[in-house]
């Protein structure tokens, strides 16, 4: 199987109205598409760094669970997606811009030997996203 590229990213949300309205007002996502599915359940389409992420109310049957402790990266439970990152110029610039405007953050940035700089911050739905710096080329 040769794979093409990464489609997207799906979040289920109690408030997909809302959930997107954190992406496009803090994270300069556009909307691109929305309907709903064969369920009746909505699908709102956003294009955010090059892809597309995707938010949609939960299906029938399922519930949000209520909140988990977050450490920098992922959540105490220990399983299954940890974060998903996006590539910014300055990530000290972001994380104030950021918290500024009421977004959690998880981590304060850090930078590791190599120019690699990245910090936490919280999204709805229990999602963990991480800003991320590579340092310059020479």
């Amino acid at each position: 199987m040769q794979v093409h590229l990464l489609d997207h990213i799906h979040i289920y949300a109690a408030e997909p109205e809302a959930s997107a309205q954190f992406y496009t007002h803090h994270l300069s996502a556009t909307p691109v598409h929305r309907n709903t599915n064969i369920s009746g359940d909505l699908r709102i389409f956003l294009a955010l760094g090059g892809q597309i992420l995707v938010v949609g109310s939960f299906p029938s049957g399922m519930a949000p669970a209520g909140p988990i402790k977050a450490g920098d990266g992922a959540y105490d439970h220990g399983f299954g997606v940890a974060h998903f990152g996006l590539r910014v110029d300055d990530v000290s610039a972001a994380i104030v811009e950021l918290s500024a405007s009421g977004v959690r953050v998880l981590a304060e940035p850090r930078s590791e030997p190599s120019g690699l700089s990245y910090a936490y911050i919280a999204a709805p739905d229990g999602v963990v996203i991480e800003l991320t710096q590579y340092a310059s080329a020479a």
